[in-house]
């Protein structure tokens, strides 16, 4: 399973909701530190534990003006693609997978790299 910090499990011993606070190690194997309510601390299992909801932070400024510039810069590839295609005779058809597929790729440049320099997971 792969957990971040704030990542909200669910411990099937008791059924406590609680968020991931870190991971503490054991000789028996790693455990994971949960925040429960009123402040407290438990370590878990970690095959004791269901995950319930992953944390997600709000993008920042930076992000969503990569955000809108990528969108732009892709209708652009998509403009320029599907000129290119209609000059060299293409068809409606293919003139549309040509702007599709321009724009698809940029979307998917800043996709991967938004999932790259996301939160890191780790696995127990």
């Amino acid at each position: 399973m792969h957990l971040a910090i704030g990542d909200v499990v669910r411990d099937r011993s008791d059924l406590a909701l609680g968020t991931v606070a870190g991971v503490a190690s054991h000789p028996d194997g790693p455990l994971i530190a949960l925040q429960v309510s009123g402040g407290g601390l438990r370590l878990s299992q970690p095959y004791d534990l269901d995950l319930v909801a992953r944390s997600s932070a709000p993008p920042t400024t930076s992000r969503r003006v990569l955000a809108l510039l990528s969108v732009v810069l892709g209708v652009f590839v998509a403009c320029l693609a599907a000129m290119s295609a209609q000059a060299l005779g293409a068809t409606w058809l293919l003139t549309a997978f040509a702007a599709l597929g321009g724009h698809t790729a940029v979307i998917g440049a800043f996709r991967s790299a938004v999932r790259l320099n996301g939160q890191r997971r780790f696995h127990v």
